[in-house]
């Protein structure tokens, strides 16, 4: 996991690809046929615009009442209504299933790492996103260097926030293990991992959630699958929920 320090503070309407493109590049790293490229949300929602600006939020009564001893503002659980196709549970915490069809608490509206007065939302279409950079770099490069896009969200049977792959461009999500042999010589039939999930998640070791100021990982050592890839590969459909 390398990390790319000094990535410069975004700003609505810059050109992502060109300032990853440039961070690495003053970071004096060469990218090598194999390297994936992890990027936190939040600078691809603020070159994009998605962001809620905090004096322009109009509440809702609706809003005002399930913001009420939740610890969070009004114009936060407003903003995360509108980012929601559906709310699966409004109280002690709401959790949504967004428009990118994401399931997870105040549909990824956060005041972290934000623009002051701002709310960061997730951006329109990670999966997008993620490939405009992919084939920006690689066009730079000569060969495909996938980007896996993230946002840290909580799990519902366990504690504490990891790193997920929201946007994904350049690689499979998963790899698989079927046919493999474990050490006692069972052959493993089904055994998909969400590698993707794996790298986000190891790749917050060294972004980090506060003002580390680390948003772009450049992974390097991971076996994967090139592929056109995308996160939404990754999200249950209802029909197949374990949990209904």
């Amino acid at each position: 996991m390398i990390p790319i320090q000094g990535f410069p503070i975004v700003q609505k309407g810059d050109e992502i690809s060109s300032l990853i493109q440039t961070a690495i590049e003053r970071s004096r790293i060469t990218l090598t046929k194999g390297d994936i490229i992890v990027v936190t949300h939040s600078i691809i929602s603020i070159t994009e615009g998605s962001l809620y600006q905090l004096d322009k939020v109009e509440v809702s009564e609706k809003a005002k009442a399930l913001a009420e001893g939740s610890g969070h503002a009004p114009e936060i659980v407003e903003a995360a209504l509108s980012e929601a196709s559906e709310v699966l549970r409004e109280g002690p915490v709401l959790i949504t299933k967004t428009k990118q069809g994401v399931i997870t608490d105040y549909s990824g509206v956060d005041e972290s790492n934000a623009p002051l007065g701002n709310l960061i939302a997730l951006p329109e279409n990670p999966d997008e996103s993620a490939k405009k950079i992919n084939v920006s770099l690689s066009e730079s490069s000569g060969f495909n260097v996938p980007v896996i896009i993230t946002d840290t969200q909580g799990r519902p049977w366990r504690k504490g926030a990891i790193n997920l792959a929201i946007g994904i461009a350049g690689m499979s999500p998963f790899t698989s293990n079927a046919g493999k042999e474990d050490i006692f010589g069972h052959r493993l039939r089904g055994s998909v991992v969400c590698l993707a999930d794996q790298i986000a998640a190891a790749a917050e070791l060294v972004m980090g959630q506060a003002d580390e100021g680390i948003p772009l990982v450049v992974v390097r050592g991971i076996n994967f699958t090139e592929d056109v890839g995308a996160a939404s590969q990754i999200i249950r459909s209802r029909s197949e929920s374990l949990y209904g």
